[in-house]
């Protein structure tokens, strides 16, 4: 081979032919791996597939391994877009209120609530849609669904569905998340998941429906 024509392959100003890439390593007392740029900590953890497709090139001709070459720089261009596409799918940050809690159980004074209330950030993928608070399961009354202690995000609302779950403030007594339901005879039945806890029943003038749980 001419000298003309090796300095020009080292130079780059000419494309490498991969399938003599065995001859020129055996020319030059090397390895075709250093030849091709890999480092010497990089080439004891070539895998089979690495190899496989070495072996593969080298044996085509120049055209079709410049086919091969922007194939796979289309594949990779493709597979970095991806991963920027999945770093801004990521929701941001929510600032939602905090540090409340609601009984699930015997009622809590709604008074002492407020100045309880905090603001937290949270991440967006953790906050359901709808969610206007995140609070403290303070009690047993609705388990094993939601477990005393648990954090739940509820959505302001004055009106729920019989059977919702609800946060209520009802008069002189306090608040509590209860499963609601509206009788005909113009009362509320609070009731609990927990089967120790007996229903609870109010005028319905007496209870103020807070929120929903959502699940």
């Amino acid at each position: 081979m001419a000298k003309s024509a090796l300095s020009r392959y080292f130079n780059k100003t000419r494309e490498f032919p991969l399938n003599n890439v065995d001859a020129f390593a055996k020319a030059l007392h090397t390895t075709p791996e250093y030849i091709l740029g890999f480092k010497e900590n990089e080439i004891g953890s070539l895998t089979d597939s690495d190899r496989r497709i070495l072996r593969i090139n080298k044996r085509l001709n120049s055209d079709r391994q410049e086919k091969v070459y922007n194939y796979a720089s289309d594949q990779l261009d493709e597979q970095n877009n991806e991963k920027i596409s999945s770093m801004f799918d990521h929701k941001p940050m929510i600032e939602i209120p905090a540090g409340r809690s609601t009984a699930a159980g015997s009622p809590i004074n709604g008074e002492d609530q407020d100045t309880q209330l905090i603001h937290k950030l949270i991440a967006g993928e953790k906050v359901p849609a709808g969610a206007d608070e995140l609070v403290t399961v303070d009690g047993d009354s609705m388990e094993p669904l939601l477990k005393k202690g648990s954090q739940v995000f509820i959505h302001y609302q004055p009106e729920v569905e019989d059977g919702e779950i609800a946060i209520v403030h009802i008069r002189d007594v306090g608040v509590t998340c209860k499963k609601f339901y509206v009788n005909e005879d113009n009362t509320v039945t609070l009731k609990s998941i927990n089967k120790a806890y007996d229903d609870m029943v109010f005028d319905c003038d007496e209870v103020n429906v807070i929120g929903k749980v959502i699940l």
